[in-house]
């Protein structure tokens, strides 16, 4: 007879928690300011996928406010970067 498989939600849960904080590193080195709620909601999620029960709704629900606030920073980021360049170009740092 075979086990059943653990329910993601029993015990921590290392790779979210790895991969979550490669995301946190990745936006701390590339973006600052303009990407603090989401560094917020990832730490968040970093949080809960590190306790011993996580909680699976949480999770669920914090990722998808991610996957929200990406999908809005990806469609800014072109025009973020162009005038971060015209910025710079005009000495504001």
């Amino acid at each position: 007879m075979t086990t059943p498989s653990p329910s993601p939600t029993h015990g921590s849960m290392p790779h979210l928690v790895s991969a979550l904080g490669e995301m946190l590193h990745a936006i701390n080195s590339d973006y600052r300011e303009e990407m603090r709620e989401m560094r917020e909601i990832f730490e968040e999620a970093k949080k809960e996928a590190q306790k011993p029960e996580p909680d699976g709704h949480k999770l669920k629900a914090l990722l998808g406010d991610v996957k929200e606030a990406a999908r809005t920073f990806a469609t800014l980021d072109p025009a973020w970067r162009g005038i971060q360049s015209v910025a710079h170009m005009l000495g504001f740092e």
